[in-house]
Order: structure tokens, then C-alpha cells, then sequence
């Protein structure tokens, strides 16, 4: 493992400095201890990312790092009962779907410009904040959510105000950190939420709104994403 660093220098494709700032930013919070899991555990869930792409394990001892990167197609609530049944807090699963989703968009990324992988952060010693949020409550989904008219209050600052959020924006709000991060990911990788629904043309990209979509529909529909 290494610092929390990344660049795609040996790659010889120029990659925006706003994507690799993120992606670092990411990799450092990834290797930080986070709401529930300490740095080294989350470090470790990265790794089964990874191993993830080179096993063949039968379906039925597939954990649940493996199903959300092989099979999410297959995700549902029973999955997501099964887990919690099984031990993990309804906080736990969201966190840990946060650091399979930021290991796979690097690793992703890497994959597509033909780079290597970059290698994992070293882990930060610490114990987990253990802060769950009082604002989120049962709104029909697998988890507690906190509502987009509590989450955009200055106060918490999770959402953007008097913008157009999906449920897939407040997904992971039972871990605030979590929503930060993939927004932060968001804003470099893609745009904002409040852009989404406008005709919102990038003016500091080196390809227009509708190549954006292309690329975006693509990789949602090779991810099992549909919308």
C-alpha cells in the first residue's frame, strides 16, 4: 500500500487536475477512519473490491462487497435484510457501500484510460466518529434517509439548496461524510445535481453536455444503473 496519492502520469493521457484532486481526496478519505469503519477496515473492503473482479465464488457465499460489485443488478431489500440480519448496522452497509462505490470508480477509471490500478492508501490509525444522524428516518427505502428539506438546511449543508436531488443523491445520507464524498466525486467526474435537469453546457470541459450523456448512459447501463 502507499500515501494517499494518485496521478496517471504513466498512463500519457492528460487527465483534468480537478479529477485527480478528487480522486485523491477520495482515496484519502477512504483510508481515514469514517463514521463506522475504522481506516484499516475500509482499506480491506477496497481490497475485496478488488478481488472481487478475479474470483469466481458460488453465488451463495458471495459477502456483500462481491454482490455489490458483480451482481447489482440482484440488489434488493431482502439482500439488504439479509446483511442487516446477519450482523451489519443499517449504517455499516451504507458506509460500506460508500468505500465499494469510490474504489470501483477509481479502479473504473484507471481501467478505461488503460492505467494500472492505482495502489491502496496506507490506513490512518483512529477509531470511527459513531455519529448517526438524527435527522434521517424511515422514508420507504432499504435504509434511513434524511429528507432533502432537512438535508439542504445551512446547518447541515448535505444537499444542494433549491436544487433537484434523486433519491440516489440522498442514498447515503445515513453517513453525512458519505454523501459529501460522492458529491465531491460527482462534481469533477460529471456535474451537479442542479445541472442535471437544465441545459447546463460545460464551458472548462474538453467535451460537450451531450458527449457528457452518451459517456454517463453508457457507463450506467454497463453498471446495471438504470434510470
Amino acid at each position: 500500500m502507499a500515501a494517499a496519492s494518485i496521478n496517471f502520469r504513466k498512463s500519457g493521457i492528460a487527465v483534468r487536475d480537478d479529477i485527480i484532486a478528487s480522486q485523491t481526496r477520495a482515496w484519502q478519505s477512504l483510508a481515514a477512519p469514517g463514521t463506522w469503519w475504522t481506516g484499516a477496515e475500509r482499506v480491506a473492503i477496497a481490497r475485496e473490491v478488488r478481488a472481487a473482479r478475479r474470483t469466481d465464488l458460488p453465488p451463495a457465499i458471495v459477502d456483500a462487497v462481491h454482490r455489490i460489485v458483480t451482481d447489482p443488478g440482484r440488489l434488493s431489500r431482502r439482500w439488504a435484510d439479509e446483511v442487516k440480519a446477519d450482523g451489519t448496522s443499517d449504517a455499516h452497509l451504507v458506509e460500506l457501500v460508500s468505500v465499494v462505490c469510490t474504489a470501483m470508480l477509481i479502479d473504473g477509471f484507471a481501467r478505461a484510460i488503460g492505467a494500472d490500478a492505482p495502489p491502496l492508501p496506507q490506513p490512518v490509525a483512529g477509531e470511527p466518529s459513531r455519529r448517526r444522524p438524527a435527522e434521517a428516518i424511515d422514508e420507504g427505502y432499504f435504509v434511513p434517509t434524511i429528507p432533502y428539506a432537512i438535508g439542504s438546511r445551512p446547518e447541515l449543508g448535505l444537499y444542494e439548496p433549491n436544487a433537484f436531488v434523486p433519491n440516489v443523491g440522498r442514498g447515503l445520507s445515513l453517513v453525512p461524510a458519505a454523501v459529501r464524498s460522492a458529491r465531491d466525486l460527482m462534481l469533477a467526474h460529471y456535474m451537479k445535481y442542479e445541472q442535471v435537469v437544465t441545459d447546463w453546457e460545460p464551458r472548462d470541459r474538453p467535451i460537450t453536455r451531450s458527449q457528457m450523456e452518451l459517456v454517463a448512459s453508457r457507463t450506467s447501463a454497463k453498471n446495471d444503473c438504470f434510470y
